[in-house]
């Protein structure tokens, strides 16, 4: 009943102020669903030829790009460059009123607080939501947000209860919160979402397989995991204890929603109502080619309080152009998650999502030490007694002439945001 309720005030209070969210949801839902070449053609994008045209109207660090008549003209952006110039990436029109600083962290690249306008704020709103259903979530389900709630992320006890979000802690999770957090969402028949870390989820996960657990009877309508990527491990048991298919989203804190999966599928489907994607090689700003791994460079539509054109995102990812509109296929995380074989070449990410198949192992890390040498850190139970299989089955994924060194350890530690990376690779980085 509560749920209902406060389902129908969020869209009573977005009516009475020109019901604006839903105009971008439909816009949104039309583009997506129905969308035409128009989307993802560049030339034809009138967003994005809209946003370029205020760019260089009102952005300093653009002005000198007056003669730009193409999307490529424009430079590739990260983060360095817009802290390096940052007063000069900021809009001073009117676009800056009701506007909100969102920032990231940091802890797997370089800190960044990016400006938004209201309207982008309105947008990222309807995002939500929208893809939120895709995955089965409603406005006044409750909330499960398992992540770590540094202060940047933190939010009052008022803000969580009208927005019918329970914070989760995901560093130093043990056994008996897992347990503690089980019994209150088994005594809540409301209906209710997991959203969060998959490194958090899976650890559920094995605690409910190590007290050989029945599914839970929670009503959970929708799982989805953010900011880290999702082995196969994860997505089945989830799926098996909560009874409901869960997805991957790909966003990031300055930008939004770019990309997610549907319900059964692996593949992402991309944002391009509210950005336009391109994959650019890894070591140039041209096209990566068809079925090649490339970075992930956006141009975030309708952000005109600090435009972001061509924002590389650090990460890395395959497009599949046989779609219409193309879907990412492959996302990889960070340049220096990406692992390589000892002839150059990116792995297959499912390299570590079979891990899981060795009995014993509770965490385990690959680090790229060099062109052909790798360290695999292990955090494992006693059970575990499959070392030399294990360095066999890395070298069929990495090359035969690879150089693999085994470490134990008591824990892989997390970064400062509370995420825990499967891979490493110190010659990038």
């Amino acid at each position: 009943m509560l749920q209902h309720i406060r389902y129908k005030l969020f869209w009573f209070l977005d009516g009475i102020k020109g019901s604006k969210i839903k105009k971008h949801l439909k816009e949104i839902q039309e583009i997506i669903e129905h969308s035409t070449p128009t989307v993802y053609k560049a030339g034809s994008n009138k967003q994005l030829n809209k946003l370029l045209m205020h760019s260089i109207e009102h952005i300093t660090f653009y002005k000198t790009y007056n003669a730009a008549k193409r999307l490529e003209d424009f430079p590739v952006i990260n983060k360095n460059i817009i802290n390096a110039n940052y007063n000069h990436f900021i809009s001073k029109t009117p676009h800056n009123e009701g506007t909100r600083i969102v920032s990231t962290s940091g802890s797997t690249g370089t800190p960044l607080k990016i400006i938004q306008n209201k309207n982008k704020i309105l947008r990222n709103t309807a995002d939500t939501i929208y893809f939120s259903e895709l995955a089965g979530y409603k406005v006044g389900y409750k909330l499960l947000f398992l992540r770590h709630w540094n202060p940047i992320y933190r939010k009052s006890k008022l803000i969580n209860w009208l927005q019918n979000t329970t914070p989760i802690e995901v560093v130093n999770m043990n056994d008996n919160d897992i347990n503690n957090l089980l019994k209150a969402i088994e005594k809540d028949k409301s209906k209710k979402a997991w959203l969060g870390f998959p490194s958090g989820f899976e650890q559920i996960c094995k605690y409910l397989d190590k007290t050989k657990s029945a599914p839970i009877k929670a009503n959970i309508a929708s799982i989805i995991g953010i900011a880290e990527g999702v082995n196969t491990y994860t997505k089945s048991r989830m799926q098996y204890y909560f009874n409901t298919p869960m997805v991957s989203r790909y966003s990031n804190m300055e930008n939004g929603i770019i990309a997610q999966q549907m319900k059964n599928s692996t593949h992402f489907v991309i944002n391009w109502a509210s950005f336009f994607v391109e994959i650019l090689k890894i070591d140039s700003d041209k096209p990566a080619e068809l079925n090649e791994y490339g970075r992930i460079v956006i141009t975030d539509l309708f952000n005109y309080a600090t435009p972001m054109i061509r924002y590389d995102t650090g990460d890395i990812g395959i497009m599949d152009y046989s779609a219409s509109p193309p879907f990412l296929k492959h996302i990889e995380g960070r340049k220096t998650d990406v692992i390589y074989n000892t002839k150059g070449n990116i792995t297959s990410p499912f390299m570590m999502t079979s891990v899981i198949n060795f009995i014993g192992i509770k965490q385990i890390q690959l680090i790229q030490e060099g062109l052909k040498t790798y360290t695999i850190k292990l955090n494992c139970s006693q059970q575990f007694d499959k070392q030399e299989d294990l360095i066999l089955f890395f070298k069929s994924a990495l090359g035969q002439d690879a150089e693999i060194t085994i470490k134990y350890t008591k824990g892989i530690p997390l970064l400062n945001s509370g995420k825990r990376k499967m891979t490493l690779n110190k010659l990038i980085s």
